[in-house]
């Protein structure tokens, strides 16, 4: 005996911007679009198409592949479990040789060969031999790396900037996150020395300081908490920091000298954007200007960052969300129950559970009406209601419908989209 089962599966495909489907949901996976191929994957099966659906590379790569960066792709055989790199026929330009392997990023991959980390060029010679315990990409032609639970930065010939000194540096903590580039922000990066790093980013017993590009600390080991540079300013801390965040933490901002640029002390800080950052005070946030004066006093329950000149605050009285300008003026009278930043001169902004977008004036520019709306891209946004996506235009007109189960932006006139299918097996009865 038998008995017919169902299932659902959920398959993908490629739609343009009528939505016709350019390429029929027959996938287990579609990979965004890189240098115009993108991976599919079908029966644990992989290959790569063009924006036309047509197959260009049939894969023999068992073990998975990446996508192209630079003209190369990472690809790698199940049978030995080794990685190399492929060009955009599918050939092999580099032979399947590494533990690991990394995309191409200013002419060097980075990859792994017993558990050491070197850097490779596009002929598959070594630029820097295999001698790191951890590294990142490059990044302005300069990448981290890690040596005896020691971080320093190397240059493209692989001579040490800075050699492995820290015990943290950028997000060194994260194994997860370090292989992409570590990225100076207003030419300086925070190092860490002693102590144990905590969950909430302090160092609990050590301190954080900055460095330079040419690895100098240019601002000393002492704040117990500090941030990226934005705007040529940073939000650090002193207080006495323990990793289960029972200590109060008092924020100051720094110039990109060391410099304390205001005698106050925020129960709450964030970045600077536009050239002011909002904080908090008793409860109260406001935001202060580059010279760390109070420019818009402490009175909204929360701000958000100025983005093209207006910022989402929320108020005390009823928590609705408006928008003020670098005045503290209320250019938009709050009256939303959700308030996104601005881009493109639009914002997404909620109201009973349903979002929509507004212009810089208040005005609706598409009603609040879906359960999620994105930000335009191509002339189209992707919004979802009632669990199905669509896509609509400019004016909220909905122009391909609401029926896809899952759905991405369009990126040169072709979108991702996924289609829940039944699937029906067959259980055989003993």
């Amino acid at each position: 005996m038998s008995d017919n089962l169902e299932s659902e599966v959920e398959k993908f495909g490629l739609i343009d911007k009528t939505g016709k489907y350019v390429v029929e949901p027959q996938f287990d996976w579609i990979s965004n679009f890189s240098e115009g191929l993108a991976l599919v994957r079908l029966d644990n099966k992989v290959k790569y198409i063009d924006r036309t659906g047509k197959v260009v590379i049939e894969l023999q790569f068992d073990g998975g592949s990446s996508n192209f960066s630079e003209g190369l792709a990472v690809a790698t055989l199940k049978s030995n479990d080794k990685s190399g790199y492929i060009d955009n026929t599918g050939k092999y330009v580099i032979p399947p040789q590494f533990d690991a392997a990394y995309s191409f990023q200013e002419g060097l991959a980075m990859v792994r060969i017993d558990n050491k980390y070197g850097y490779i060029n596009k002929q598959g010679s070594y630029v820097i031999p295999p001698r790191f315990d951890y590294a990142t990409k490059f990044l302005e032609g300069i990448a981290v790396v890690e040596v005896e639970q020691k971080y320093g930065l190397i240059d493209q010939t692989g001579n040490y900037i800075v050699a492995p000194s820290f015990d943290y540096i950028y997000n060194s903590d994260n194994h997860g996150g370090i292989s992409d580039p570590a990225e100076f922000q207003d030419g300086l990066m925070r190092v860490g020395m002693g102590g144990q790093r905590c969950y909430m980013g302090g160092v609990t017993g050590g301190k954080w300081g900055y460095i330079n590009k040419m690895g100098k600390v240019v601002i000393p080991f002492k704040f117990a908490m500090s941030g990226e540079f934005y705007n040529g300013r940073a939000m650090v801390s002193l207080s006495t920091l323990d990793c289960e965040g029972l200590n109060p933490i008092k924020w100051e901002y720094i110039n990109s000298l060391g410099e304390y640029i205001t005698g106050l002390q925020f129960d709450r800080a964030s970045n600077f954007s536009e050239g002011l950052a909002a904080v908090e005070i008793g409860g109260k946030s406001g935001y202060i200007d580059l010279s760390g004066k109070l420019v818009i006093p402490p009175q909204f329950k929360s701000g958000s960052e100025f983005s093209e000149g207006l910022a989402a605050i929320r108020i005390s009285e009823n928590g609705l969300y408006g928008y003020i300008d670098k005045t503290g003026k209320f250019v938009i009278s709050p009256q939303f129950s959700g308030a996104e930043n601005f881009s493109g001169g639009s914002a997404g902004v909620e109201v009973n559970d349903k979002r929509g977008l507004i212009d810089k004036t208040g005005k609706y520019l598409i009603e609040p009406k879906f359960d999620a709306i994105s930000e335009f891209s191509e002339g189209l946004a992707l919004v979802d209601l009632n669990k199905k996506s669509g896509y609509i235009d400019e004016t909220g007109k909905v122009v391909i419908e609401i029926k896809f189960d899952s759905a991405g932006s369009f990126d040169g006139g072709i979108a991702i989209v996924g289609v829940k299918q039944r699937l029906r097996t067959r259980e055989v009865k003993k």
